[in-house]
């Protein structure tokens, strides 16, 4: 936003609240007042898995947020917006493409995570109501970004079924914090770590499992794991130490504290965690069902790619990674490929090719 802003753009961000109090979207409060003409609509009376238990379709679900779409529909009505940019595939940027397409506002879909895999574990009914949202809103998107080819794929075989035309692979840009030059003493001890909210995919139960698997060789190390406050462990080691949440700030020196930062997701459509520290020339280590491995190969950093299913093979690679360094050419071309500014320039273009359609 910071590039397009300098570009002289202007921008409507536009919030659908669905808490019944929030503090503001950190967005929003990274930039002056003048930068966006932000219009905050509050959805919290109407839950959305209490709307998606009782619909008997994906139309039940539409018409229980009629109001929020008039809405949605004025402010768009009335700015004229030349290109809508949409994060994610959930119910608000769902509500917001229904919206966007009656009003004939070309739409960049820029996928995050793969609603389909992420409810996969959910009852029948929603499962089948959020294939059908997601499914939904591909079919209104003039553009799609995808964060990796990992997640067009699988977008391709298990969304929409079929090659998806004007797609465009992009990573995820890592905030300069991580990227700019600066001194940084790294550590030599033994530490592992892993960051991210506790939940099925993240598979953080592996990376609990891989800390008894180090111990039962002797080998001296301490594990930490930042998540959210409210995560409900069933089988995490005493010894390992639990963090919440940090600030930017407070993760560039976490990382820089650590010997390893260990990511077993069983599937994950990028990984910005990884590449954070990554980008900071600590090491990592990756599941291959990450759409970040495929920036580590690029950089000729695939020793940092592995397969968790083999717990041994896991085990004897930590060891081998833990306090060991990036190469300089290694970091350079990892910071090039995730520069901000440059996948910045990217998606502008995007942007810009997509607004072609609308005065053909």
């Amino acid at each position: 936003m910071n590039h397009l802003y300098g570009l002289d753009y202007e921008f409507v961000g536009l919030e659908l609240n669905s808490k019944m109090y929030m503090k503001g979207s950190s967005l929003f409060r990274n930039f002056a007042p003048e930068v966006f003409d932000h219009h905050i609509i509050n959805i919290h009376h109407l839950p959305i898995m209490n709307i998606i238990k009782k619909a008997r379709s994906i139309r039940d679900v539409e018409n229980a947020y009629r109001e929020p779409l008039k809405i949605i529909r004025n402010i768009l009505r009335e700015i004229k917006p030349d290109v809508l940019l949409l994060s994610g595939t959930y119910y608000v940027p769902w509500l917001i493409s229904i919206a966007a397409k009656r009003e004939h506002i070309p739409i960049v879909l820029w996928y995050s995570g793969v609603l389909s895999r992420e409810t996969e574990t959910a009852p029948a009914h929603i499962r089948r109501i959020c294939s059908l949202m997601e499914k939904s809103i591909m079919s209104r998107a003039d553009r799609t970004i995808f964060p990796s080819r990992l997640c067009k794929d699988v977008v391709e075989k298990e969304v929409t079924k079929r090659k998806i035309k004007n797609g465009y692979v992009i990573p995820n840009p890592v905030a300069s914090i991580f990227t700019d030059p600066c001194a940084i003493e790294y550590s030599l001890e033994r530490r592992i770590a892993a960051v991210g909210r506790y939940s099925k995919v993240k598979n953080f139960d592996l990376f609990f499992a891989l800390h008894k698997e180090l111990l039962r060789r002797r080998w001296q190390h301490t594990a930490c794991f930042i998540t959210n406050p409210d995560a409900r462990f069933k089988k995490i080691p005493k010894a390992i130490e639990i963090l919440p949440p940090m600030t930017t700030e407070g993760l560039k020196k976490f990382y820089i504290s650590q010997g390893l930062i260990v990511c077993p997701s069983t599937f994950e459509t990028f990984g910005n965690v990884p590449m954070e520290a990554a980008c900071l020339g600590v090491p990592v280590l990756v599941s291959d069902k990450m759409g970040c491995a495929e920036i580590l190969n690029k950089v000729g950093l695939e020793n940092m790619i592995i397969s968790f299913d083999d717990m041994g093979k896991v085990a004897d690679r930590v060891q081998q990674l833990c306090g060991q360094s990036i190469l300089p050419r290694q970091l350079h071309a990892l910071k090039r490929i995730l520069d901000n500014r440059l996948i910045s320039e990217e998606i502008n273009a995007v942007l810009i090719d997509a607004t072609k359609k609308s005065t053909l």
